[in-house]
């Protein structure tokens, strides 16, 4: 397209359409010719050059610019109208620094590309010819004549692919009243061609290589949310009209190219110039607010063909500290698109990310190992839900690849999500509430192609059932662990039914209420008979501190106070099924410092809320049993009689065992007591109760201490027990228990 406006119009060869009454054509040149009024003014022509193009015009400014005076010559805009909301990009001529810059626009925000020259234009007239190149991979250069000589000036170069397409080029005057009819275009001469259109993409051509979910507190990068996409093809793509949405909100990609092995980063117009020195933007007038602990975000086409997904949690962090916020997610390995969350992790690089480049966790992972059958939930009786550790083959398994003992049929089988992890099994006959049954799964392969071995693929399982009080209770907990260290609540299956934890929750109870619940899975999660679970907020240092930790699952834990408080175990109706009242004090009295040491449950028979019935993990057992039997764990006794000493001999605070207990039988209940410890001088060195009131049974605790708080010396004592019936009548006991000496 050119116009030298020498035919004294500008209505045809070629046609300017806009605020045309603001405007003249004569003596050979575009004027703008408006009322004596602030106000603005813009023609535009066809152009859809924008590849291998070049724009060359003449402006005359018959005053010095300021940011009340200046003009824009549009070279590339998806709209006639240069005064609203559009995509593309302009030469910016005068404003306050007196410049010419070349600016990309995305809706109303523009970001300035090329940095032109301060005070080039600081003159009461300025004539000046311009030329930008821009070739077909988004290389723009920006040339300069000011006062005409016939020689250009580099002004700067930059590589910019946002937008792809163009439809229209212009001027825009932008003037107060004593310059309205003081600026002049001349000589526009535009070549070039639409940039190519791009390949259509095959699923996973285009893959979210990373992902800033929770930019605050800043470590180094933006503070804003992005998602970097990264073309893996050898193909180059046209991102316009594309989809990123979260489910919720739905961002429209503008058209931006994104060429073979490249990467794009997809944030919002309001803070896309805060990423222009990291790479390509593809700016969005609306960008999804993801949320910090887990969210899917879809990649799609405008005719809604996914290209990628990722349900990303904030678990793939593996770092208390980079969840805290700042820090991006980024993909391990790009080929890789079988990893799912194994091939995620925090990101590596000093500023917290590495937005619209090579992502600095970058390695070739390989998979030779075979899928594992990680557990089967009945979600009812007929309905089985198999969850695999990793991605499974695309081909539904047949349903001859699953077999049960006792023998269920199986009328079909299914993906549960589009993870490929979890098999559906749709029952012809309903499974047995009282019958535990043996699964075996044979030719399965995950997605590389590896076989599922025999020994991987087998799990017994039953019908959950509706948990009553104290069936799963609470058996250990650490409310005040090591500096850098995490809270950890341990619970246990004490029944003989399986049961699903999905909705079971952990809260702090108040007044016979549960306050502050977290949900402990919002997922299937069987927990079988004799089950433990241990539940943290943070797998991965609980595990650097405890390193025989097991059965873990990561969740949001309530607030635990370090000297008393509260938890209450729910399940998925708020019934609560247990709950503990902790305190600093039921600590070992021997302990000098209690930071790092768990609180442990002696017996599953006595009461949680008894504080004899909890003791500190031993030191031979590092302070804590996550996931298995407590170092402080005693069977239950068989009685002889109505009180029984066990153990007879202990050594306190580092035997094995370090405590004694006193159990009692009694019948009928109702007996107050009193129990004191007297050394062989007949002098009471320790009282357990006083005037107590006792169950029917239970028992109370010693742990080798005495009243005046120093440990008892090695010898035999006498456990005396005073029993006063609800008729008054007395009875006496005496026992005998020994504190022994730790040999070397």
């Amino acid at each position: 397209m050119s116009d030298s406006f020498a035919d004294g119009n500008f209505t045809n060869n070629p046609t300017w359409i806009g605020t045309a009454a603001h405007f003249t054509a004569s003596s050979g040149r575009l004027r703008l010719q408006a009322p004596e009024e602030a106000a603005e003014a813009y023609l535009a022509t066809p152009s859809q050059a924008l590849a291998d193009a070049s724009w060359e015009f003449s402006v005359w400014l018959g005053f010095d610019p300021s940011s009340a005076n200046y003009a824009r010559v549009y070279l590339a805009s998806s709209t006639a109208n240069l005064g609203g909301a559009l995509q593309g990009y302009y030469v910016m001529v005068g404003n306050t620094d007196d410049e010419i810059s070349l600016y990309r626009q995305t809706g109303t925000t523009r970001v300035k590309i090329i940095d032109g020259m301060n005070g080039r234009l600081a003159f009461p007239n300025s004539s000046m010819r311009i030329k930008v190149t821009r070739n077909a991979t988004g290389d723009w250069q920006l040339y300069t004549d000011v006062g005409i000589t016939g020689y250009y000036t580099l002004e700067g170069a930059t590589v910019d692919v946002t937008h792809a397409t163009s439809q229209y080029a212009g001027v825009f005057c932008d003037y107060t009243a004593t310059r309205s009819n003081l600026f002049y275009f001349d000589d526009i001469l535009i070549t070039g061609k639409p940039v190519a259109p791009g390949a259509r993409p095959a699923y996973k051509d285009v893959i979210i290589s990373e992902i800033m979910a929770d930019p605050t507190p800043e470590v180094g990068l933006p503070d804003a949310e992005f998602v970097e996409v990264h073309n893996r093809s050898a193909k180059t793509f046209n991102l316009g009209g594309w989809m990123l949405t979260d489910g919720t909100t739905r961002a429209a990609l503008p058209a931006a190219m994104l060429p073979a092995g490249g990467y794009a980063i997809i944030t919002g117009a309001t803070v896309a110039d805060s990423f222009k020195a990291y790479g390509a933007i593809a700016a969005t007038q609306t960008f999804p607010s993801f949320n910090n602990a887990g969210d899917k975000i879809v990649l799609r086409l405008a005719d809604s063909t996914v290209i990628d997904s990722v349900q990303y949690s904030d678990r793939w962090y593996s770092s208390a500290d980079k969840r805290a916020g700042g820090w991006s997610l980024e993909i391990i390995d790009p080929n890789d698109l079988c990893g799912d969350d194994a091939n995620w992790t925090a990101s590596l690089a000093p500023a917290g990310g590495t937005p619209g480049t090579q992502n600095s966790v970058w390695a070739q992972r390989t998979d030779n190992m075979g899928p594992v059958l990680v557990s089967v939930i009945p979600t009812d009786a007929t309905h089985v839900t198999l969850r695999f550790n990793e991605r499974l083959a695309a081909e539904v398994p047949a349903t001859t690849n699953f077999t049960f003992s006792p023998a269920v049929q199986i009328a079909s089988v299914s993906f549960a999500d589009p993870s490929l992890r979890r098999v559906d099994l749709l029952l012809r006959t309903p499974l047995d509430i009282e019958t535990t049954y043996a699964l075996t799964t044979q030719n399965i392969w995950d997605c590389t192609g590896n076989p599922l071995l025999p020994a991987n693929g087998r799990a017994t399982f039953r019908l959950p059932a509706e948990p009553q009080e104290h069936q799963v209770v609470l058996n250990e907990v650490l409310f005040n662990p090591r500096p850098q260290g995490v809270d950890f609540v341990e619970i246990v299956n004490t029944s003989t039914q399986y049961f699903n934890l999905k909705g079971w929750a952990l809260g702090h109870r108040k007044d016979e209420q549960v306050k502050e619940a977290e949900v402990i899975s919002e997922d299937d999660l069987l927990l079988p008979p004799g089950g433990y679970l241990t539940l943290t907020a943070d797998v991965t240092t609980l595990t650097n501190h405890y390193p025989t930790a097991q059965h873990l699952v990561e969740m949001i834990l309530p607030s635990l106070n370090d000297d008393d408080g509260s938890i209450a175990l729910t399940d998925s109706t708020g019934h609560i099924l247990d709950s503990f009242h902790y305190k600093d004090i039921f600590h070992s009295p021997f302990l000098k410092d209690t930071e790092g040491v768990s609180l442990e449950r002696i017996s599953f028979s006595g009461a949680t809320d008894a504080p004899a019935n909890w003791k500190s993990a031993s030191t031979t057992a590092g302070y804590a049993t996550p996931g298995y039997i407590n170092s402080q764990a005693r069977p239950a006794r068989v009685f002889d009689d109505a009180v029984v000493i066990t153990p007879e001999v202990f050594i306190p605070l580092t035997g094995q065992p370090d405590f004694t207990e006193i159990h009692y039988r009694l019948d009928p209940g109702g007996y107050a007591a009193n129990v004191r410890i007297v050394d062989p001088h007949g002098r009471v060195v320790r009282e357990l109760a006083n005037n107590a009131l006792l169950g029917s049974e239970g028992f109370l605790r010693w742990d080798g201490d005495c009243d005046d708080g120093t440990k008892a010396r090695v010898g035999y004592y006498m456990v005396w027990v005073e029993l006063i019936d609800p008729k008054g009548n007395v009875q006496t006991l005496r026992k005998r228990v020994a504190v022994a000496a730790r040999l070397h």
